[in-house]
């Protein structure tokens, strides 16, 4: 069954994935079939604001999550407030404050033109404006800074060996991989739960060398588009836009790299701060992802032209070292460390299988994990001085991660998070998924 979406289309029934069918409405998101529904009538469709299948209104809950009345503009922040890092150079996020007029209050153009730039008449969920954002996770409603792993958006999708001229508007599957040295189709899902349209939403897709702590000096744009949305309820807040330019990876460190997607509406609801750091802005998702599944029919880690057997494959992404750059530390050493992950801790894995709650059994780890002593980008691949984490005292750093692992049998995974963090906080991170 293909995958459509419902732009524009209220109160219309769909045929689930999960099994069943349920009542759309764009309030709620359905996982196992990629639907927006108010109603959920199958268990296997869960509603991520309840957690559970029962229905669901999106005007019963603070959907937006964010009440630290961010202005969504960059300038002049005076009275606001500061949120973000333990580590004082890193960049945080600048939010306002509220006079408190809304709700209940009257309002006149007066309270709009001579208040500071920081400060609004009311929280941010109540004001008439566009509240954009793409999803970290599932259940993610806009709240910033993210709980948990943030480089892992399911909002970002690709269609492998496709052009934008012949790829369809939504791709049929959610949790492709791209192929190297072939035209890949991008798309992002971008969500408005704000009370206003955002009539001039900007859309940018970036390509970034696999990176831990992503910043400007190594985003590559591939394409900006634009796309317009309702307000919440319409019908039309929640779309699948298609990046109109293809993005063709080459075989560069075992083809792994990683995916940015920024979004703003240009009158109402600028791009922010932190302008690169999904952590703290909504406007910002990653795909900071590599999977490797047995049977796909191809893969990143053989050379154009190239075809592995599953097993070889497996084998061969092992064996293989990935070279992470740890980007940049504002004046802060940085620990960098690796771990497995059970498969039930990456919900991005649902959009595999289609199926809500479905993931793969853990793999037994039969190996060590290592990552090299950091040197500098561009030096290749380290093997020295191998542990299990890493003391990173400069920017411009590059450590080198291998698994010894024996790869994972039918129906199993092996899952590694290789993160960086300062002062506690994690600042980035990087997800290597290996399916047998």
């Amino acid at each position: 069954m293909s995958h459509h979406q419902t732009h524009g289309e209220h109160g219309r029934d769909h045929e689930c994935r999960g099994g069943g069918t349920h009542h759309c409405h764009d309030a709620c998101h359905c996982e196992c079939c990629g639907r927006y529904g108010r109603y959920h009538d199958q268990p296997t469709c869960t509603c991520p604001c309840h957690g559970h299948g029962h229905g669901c209104n999106a005007h019963d809950h603070d959907h937006h999550g964010d009440h630290d009345h961010d202005d969504g503009h960059d300038g002049d922040h005076d009275g606001g407030t500061t949120v973000g890092w333990n580590n004082p150079g890193r960049p945080g996020h600048t939010t306002g404050t509220s006079t408190g007029q809304v709700p209940g209050g009257t309002l006149t153009p007066g309270n709009f033109g001579t208040r500071p730039p920081s400060q609004w008449p009311g929280p941010r969920d109540q004001l008439y404006l566009p509240f954009l954002f793409m999803r970290a996770n599932p259940g993610d409603l806009g709240a910033r800074p993210v709980v948990g792993p943030f480089w892992e958006s399911p909002d970002i999708y690709l269609l492998a060996d496709t052009d934008p001229a012949a790829a369809p508007p939504v791709p049929p599957a959610l949790g492709q991989n791209a192929l190297a040295g072939k035209p890949n189709t991008l798309y992002a899902h971008v969500w408005n739960f704000g009370l206003s349209a955002a009539p001039n939403v900007v859309v940018e897709f970036y390509w970034c060398d696999p990176t831990l702590g992503i910043g400007p000096s190594g985003a590559n744009l591939i394409a900006q588009t634009m796309t317009s949305l309702g307000a919440r309820g319409s019908g039309h807040a929640h779309a699948v836009v298609k990046c109109p330019v293809a993005w063709t990876p080459t075989f560069v460190n075992g083809g792994h790299e990683c995916l940015v997607v920024r979004i703003w509406d240009e009158t109402s609801d600028g791009l922010g701060t932190p302008p690169w750091d999904a952590a703290l802005n909504r406007h910002v998702a990653q795909r900071n992802i590599h999977v490797v599944a047995a049977g796909d029919p191809g893969n990143l880690l053989a050379p154009q032209g190239m075809r592995l057997a599953p097993a070889e494959q497996l084998v061969a992404t092992l064996a293989t070292p990935l070279t992470l750059r740890v980007g940049p530390l504002f004046g802060e050493p940085a620990a960098v460390t690796v771990e497995r992950a059970a498969p039930a801790s990456m919900p991005w894995l649902q959009l595999r299988t289609g199926v809500r709650g479905q993931f793969p059994a853990q793999a037994a780890p039969s190996g060590d994990l290592s990552l090299s002593a950091p040197r500098p980008v561009g030096h290749g691949p380290g093997f020295g001085g191998g542990a299990t984490t890493q003391q990173v005292a400069h920017d411009d750093q590059q450590v080198t991660f291998t698994a010894g692992d024996s790869p994972p049998g039918p129906g199993q995974a092996h899952v590694y998070r290789v993160t960086a963090s300062q002062q506690g906080q994690v600042f980035g991170g990087y997800t290597i998924v290996l399916l047998g």
